[in-house]
């Protein structure tokens, strides 16, 4: 059995391919060859397919010493949504993107720093299954039950700004924002 990720962002150019080929590096570095219980993608709210990576966010991941190698864009649909065990998102409204195109996907749709904030919270205590995928479902259940508890300090911190169009320095910020979250993250869905 797989567990599948889903990052969201706006094209699919930047923030969420950053998060993807980071999330596949860190899962690579904890499991080795054993990554394959795990499946990382990336789409787009307003996506067109087959568009490359920005090469600022290229830059930023191999500064980071992560592949930048890996799928081009895609867009977000139903079905994309419909394979995935979580969405994160790097934004509130992307979030809401997803659950509007696939309602069912409320109770495991958050944005990246939202998800990694609760989940946290959310296994505390818990007794967890071993098998790596019962794991990852389980902390999403988890975390879906605590969602609203773990508020942050104001509601913004939950949208990872998009530096596309700008400097590379606001690369940096972001992917400083996306790799804080998916550490946290993947620290509490594969332990």
């Amino acid at each position: 059995m797989t567990f599948t990720i889903l990052f969201v962002c706006t094209a699919n150019q930047c923030r969420s391919p950053m998060a993807h080929r980071l999330a596949v590096s860190w899962l690579g570095k904890r499991f080795g060859s054993d990554q394959a219980d795990f499946v990382v993608g990336s789409a787009g709210t307003q996506a067109r397919d087959g568009i490359a990576m920005t090469p600022l966010a290229g830059n930023v991941l191999t500064e980071l010493g992560v592949d930048v190698a890996g799928p081009d864009s895609r867009a977000l649909t139903e079905t994309v949504i419909s394979t995935a065990g979580l969405v994160l998102t790097m934004e509130r409204r992307h979030r809401s993107g997803v659950v509007t195109l696939a309602p069912a996907a409320l109770k495991r749709a958050f944005t990246l720093t939202e998800f990694a904030r609760t989940a946290q919270a959310a296994v505390a205590g818990l007794d967890l299954p071993a098998d790596p995928g019962d794991r990852a479902k389980a902390v999403v259940a988890a975390t879906a039950r605590k969602r609203g508890t773990v508020r942050p300090a104001h509601p913004d911190e939950d949208d990872i700004p998009d530096p596309i169009g700008n400097p590379i320095e606001d690369y940096r910020r972001a992917i400083g924002q996306i790799s804080t979250a998916i550490d946290t993250s993947l620290t509490a869905l594969v332990g």
